[in-house]
This record gives structure tokens, C-alpha cells and sequence, in this order.
């Protein structure tokens, strides 16, 4: 890489961070893109010709969080002791405690909106790429455990872990649309659901 190109991904990194840390203390409406230039010392028309308008930041931001769960989410796998399926717990735990360091609830709701009404094609995809990723890193660990006999062999791990995923993915948006619920009461929910399928799918030697 160039020292260009490096000097352009520093920069990115920056504005990134510090439209994540706008977007979160002021909310979404509030951010402008020349406060986000301010703060990163750059033009308002830099971030408009590497993000292209507001949507296409709040959904940089998205992708850069994704990015960091992903990186967190392996180093986990990796330090796990074999059939260990807690490890299933503190992955699921990481999914949704990562985010709301990132952006509140109001953030969330319209960066869930902007992922699929954007007209930002290239931010839009790149972020579902991100969630895709998650999405698989849960399903490969839950199929390493299933070959190392953690489930009864009637248990199709792929389906367990799209399962597990699509739950954990709907109970995070309804978090965001319900302003009273709290982080707790969202990871004791999905605690108690995944120990439900959990119950079916061990085996019990």
C-alpha cells in the first residue's frame, strides 16, 4: 500500500470514529457532515467524495463495528476449550453488547432503516457482507462443536445456527424499536431462548 493510500485509510478511519462517537452523544438528526469534518479536520466535501452523503457514513460506521465484532468474535473461538458450548453464550453476548458502544438506540433505528432503504448500493452491501460474516462465524462454531460431538447426531448444525442467528437478529431489533427495554433485558431474553434449543440439541452424556 501506498503512503497515498495509507494517509486515505487513516483519514477514513477517522472520520468513521468520529461520526460513531456524533452520531451516539447527539443522534443521528443532529450529526451534520461539516461538524463530523471539523472534528476530523477535513473538508466537508472530503467526506461527501468517500461516503457520498450522511446514509453512506452512518452505514461506514456500521461496517467499521461489524469489522471489530468479527476480529473480537474470532478471538474468542479461538481460545475456547474444545465441546465447550458456552462459547456459543459468549459469542451471542458479543453481538449485541459490541453495538450499543458504538450507537444508541436512536442511531440504530436509523442505521437499520438506511441498510435497507439506502440508495447507497456500495455502503448498503458491504455492511449486509459484514453481517453475512457474523452470521457464518456462529454457524461454523456451532458446526466445529457438532463434530466434536457436543449435539446429538440428529441435530443439523446449520440449521441450529441459522436458527440461533435469526432469533438473535430479530430480538436485537426489536431492543431498538422498543425505547424501554433494557440491554439486560435483551441478553436475558436471548440467553433464556438459546438455552430452549440448546435443551433439545445436546447431548446429555
Amino acid at each position: 500500500m501506498s503512503l497515498r493510500q495509507t494517509n486515505k485509510l487513516n483519514r477514513q478511519k477517522r472520520i468513521v470514529a468520529n461520526a460513531s462517537r456524533l452520531f451516539s452523544s447527539i443522534g443521528y438528526d443532529k450529526t451534520a457532515i461539516e461538524l463530523v469534518a471539523e472534528r476530523s479536520n477535513v473538508s466537508p466535501a472530503t467526506i461527501y467524495n468517500n461516503f457520498e452523503n450522511k446514509t453512506g457514513l452512518l452505514l461506514a460506521v456500521l461496517i467499521d463495528e461489524g469489522e471489530d465484532v468479527q476480529l473480537i468474535g474470532k478471538k474468542i473461538i479461538a481460545q475456547r476449550q474444545k465441546r465447550d458450548a458456552r462459547t456459543i453464550y459468549r459469542l451471542l453476548e458479543l453481538y449485541v453488547d459490541h453495538p450499543m458502544e458504538f450507537m444508541n438506540k436512536s442511531c440504530w433505528r436509523q442505521a437499520l432503516a438506511a441498510s435497507i432503504a439506502s440508495s447507497n448500493k456500495t455502503f448498503a452491501q458491504e455492511y449486509q457482507n459484514v453481517e453475512k460474516k457474523l452470521q457464518n462465524q456462529l454457524i461454523e462454531l456451532i458446526h466445529s462443536l457438532y463434530e466434536e460431538k457436543v449435539f446429538i447426531a440428529q441435530v443439523d448444525p446449520q440449521s441450529l445456527g441459522e436458527i440461533i442467528w435469526n432469533n438473535v437478529d430479530q430480538m436485537f431489533t426489536d431492543f431498538i424499536s422498543d425505547k424501554g427495554m433494557s440491554l439486560e433485558s435483551l441478553k436475558e431474553i436471548i440467553n433464556r431462548q438459546t438455552q430452549a434449543l440448546m435443551a433439545l440439541a445436546l447431548r446429555q452424556d
